[in-house]
């Protein structure tokens, strides 16, 4: 397996990730017309470079040359101005009902996004390895905090979070569901007995 920064060619399969993040869509589904749709301007909206689902923000996990799994992830300050534009021009139905969503992250945080893996890879540590490559880019740009948000309804998820580190803090409201807040920080017992750059060092690489 090799993990590596995804490409504008990727967009089709990255859209379909962002939604399957969501759990609005799975690999195994075939998309009603209306998702179709969606997929279609979500596929336009990785493409580009400033908003929120750029591939540009996003690592492809690869096995034998076929993208297996991808994840999203990128600075909290980066996430209101970028969620509205994305949004409001690419989803409109979804921003004008769900435009008082709380926001997802905060600034001064990395906020991982959207981790999804095609369903006959699952269960192959894939997406563990994306999850820690996230937590490796955002520590090795200086963030000490590292957040995502887990739907309570996937404890398989929230279990697998746990296991990098990640203790929940509190509650967001998004997509008509309450997610789990999780945040991991770079100096939290568990990591502070050695520097950033040993933690670094000792998440392999894939």
């Amino acid at each position: 397996m090799i993990i590596r920064d995804a490409r504008p060619g990727d967009a089709p399969f990255l859209a379909k990730c962002i939604l399957s993040g969501m759990h609005f869509y799975d690999f195994e589904t075939y998309p009603s017309d209306d998702m179709a749709g969606i997929l279609s301007s979500i596929t336009t909206c990785e493409t580009l470079e400033d908003t929120l689902y750029t591939f540009r923000n996003t690592r492809v996990a690869e096995l034998n040359g076929t993208p297996a799994g991808a994840l999203l992830s990128y600075p909290g300050e980066e996430y209101l101005v970028r969620r509205e534009r994305t949004f409001r021009e690419f989803w409109p139905e979804y921003f004008s009902e769900h435009s008082d969503d709380d926001p997802e992250t905060d600034p001064g945080e990395w906020y991982l996004d959207s981790l999804a893996v095609i369903p006959e890879y699952r269960r192959l540590g894939i997406g563990k390895a994306l999850l820690e490559d996230g937590i490796r880019k955002g520590l090795s740009q200086g963030f000490n905090r590292v957040a995502l948000v887990a739907d309570p309804e996937y404890p398989h998820l929230v279990r697998l979070y746990k296991s990098l580190g990640f203790a929940p803090d509190g509650t967001r409201h998004a997509f008509g569901t309450d997610f789990l807040r999780m945040v991991l920080e770079a100096d939290s017992p568990s990591r502070k007995r050695m520097p950033i750059s040993a933690q670094l060092s000792s998440m392999k690489r894939c």
